[in-house]
């Protein structure tokens, strides 16, 4: 909806040889995949240096690592919305869980996810409500789950004092631990380092119908040398 860049640079030659010492990106609605809307999108980086005979291609190859700091605040209404998207129900429907006995792994097959809703609330606490479709024998039970949330060592999710209830009655925690740590783990970004990519959580504020997050991020140059593009672009220029 709305996007400003500033590059900060010393001497000319130095842009032209693919150096620049600082990029600040700041935009209001950004949708970076499908479906998904960031109210506050802000990007401020390191210096970054590319690779020059890339360059002069129309490639964008890293020379050195890329660094930055990451903010961005989400919104209730956009993160339910994006919950309802294609993009979102089709990897619900691919969740596994580790751990789980061959009983419990049974029972959680014959349900779906329908309709799940996130409710931000002040404190860094958070709710989830969905609909379990019975595939089995019809009908469905509403579940909702409320929990604390904070960042262990910058790159794991903590979930403090969940509870749990289906249809109003509170669900045993020996039925929903081992489903809370599998998606914790699933949710670890230590995942992303495989790829090239490190990211750790500087901040994060929930309010009553945003969450607030600060990150620090790092990517690899083999991440820009794997998917550099094998055609030069129409115009060399960067405005």
């Amino acid at each position: 909806e709305s996007l400003d860049i500033r590059i900060d640079n010393g001497p000319s030659y130095q842009l032209l040889q693919g150096k620049v010492d600082k990029i600040r990106i700041a935009g209001r609605g950004i949708s970076p995949i499908e479906g998904l809307r960031f109210a506050v999108a802000e990007l401020e980086t390191d210096p970054i240096d590319l690779e020059f005979g890339s360059l002069r291609n129309g490639e964008v190859v890293l020379d050195e690592a890329l660094q930055g700091a990451v903010h961005l605040v989400l919104t209730e209404e956009d993160v339910n919305a994006f919950l309802l998207s294609p993009f979102v129900q089709d990897r619900l429907s691919q969740i596994t869980i580790d751990g789980l006995a061959p009983a419990q792994a049974r029972e959680r097959a014959r349900y779906k996810i329908v309709n799940p809703e996130i409710d931000f609330i002040e404190g860094d606490r958070i709710k989830v409500s969905v609909l379990l479709e019975d595939l089995v024998q019809g009908g469905g039970l509403f579940v909702e789950a409320e929990t604390g949330v904070s960042i262990v060592s910058g790159d794991r999710i903590v979930l403090d004092t969940p509870t749990v209830t289906a249809d109003g009655q509170p669900v045993p925690p020996q039925l929903f631990v081992p489903v809370l740590d599998g998606l914790t783990e699933q949710l670890s970004l230590q995942q992303l380092e495989a790829q090239g990519l490190t990211a750790r959580v500087l901040n994060l504020d929930m309010a009553a119908d945003s969450l607030d997050l600060a990150m620090w991020v790092r990517v690899d140059p083999s991440v820009t040398s794997d998917v550099a593009t094998t055609e030069p672009l129409e115009s060399g220029i960067v405005e």
